[in-house]
């Protein structure tokens, strides 16, 4: 998983991205704080520009986090398993992988659809004559994020059968910290 491989480069390159988005969300606010403060002038749009922001950067950066195993998930059954046999471990990530996989598919396709109607019908956040931005970049983003998420899972379970093959752990976590080695 360490070589380069054209995934990693685009989740890393989304994650980037998706900092780069939490600076640009913690300006905003300073500048609306300072604005209302200072000079009794808010920074208009902060809220809309806000909660656009935080949609695309989970959707930016949740690939890099399952590629780096750091996803949140329920491990009871896994050490269970684990225990008792590698092989079928690594088959039970697989097959976790795979459903991972079908959901994100599923999320593309669904705001695939709504991209469309959001670009058709010109939709746009905020109000007119104070501040508006249109939708269809943050619905892009969302399924950008949501199909390469679902690549990231597949391939993911992939690399998990061939691991189980070999009976051996494609990724090493230390049971005390719960954190990969």
């Amino acid at each position: 998983m360490s070589r380069f491989s054209f995934l990693g480069a685009l989740t890393t390159g989304m994650n980037a991205v998706g900092t780069l988005l939490v600076v640009l969300i913690m300006a905003v606010i300073l500048t609306d704080v300072f604005g209302r403060f200072f000079f009794n002038n808010p920074f208009e749009g902060t809220p809309e520009i806000v909660a656009m922001s935080i949609a695309a950067i989970v959707f930016l950066q949740m690939p890099a986090t399952l590629r780096a195993g750091r996803v949140i998930n329920v491990d009871g059954l896994l050490e269970f398993v684990g225990a008792r046999s590698v092989r079928a471990e690594q088959y039970v990530l697989a097959l976790f992988h795979v459903l991972g996989g079908a959901l994100f598919l599923v999320v593309t396709v669904i705001v695939a659809s709504m991209l469309t109607r959001v670009w058709a019908g010109r939709e746009f956040y905020g109000n007119i004559g104070v501040f508006t931005f249109p939708k269809w970049p943050v619905f892009a983003v969302i399924m950008l994020g949501s199909a390469v998420m679902a690549i990231q899972y597949f391939v993911l379970s992939v690399q998990f059968v061939r691991a189980g093959r070999r009976n051996q752990r494609l990724i090493e976590i230390d049971p005390a910290t719960k954190v990969m080695s």
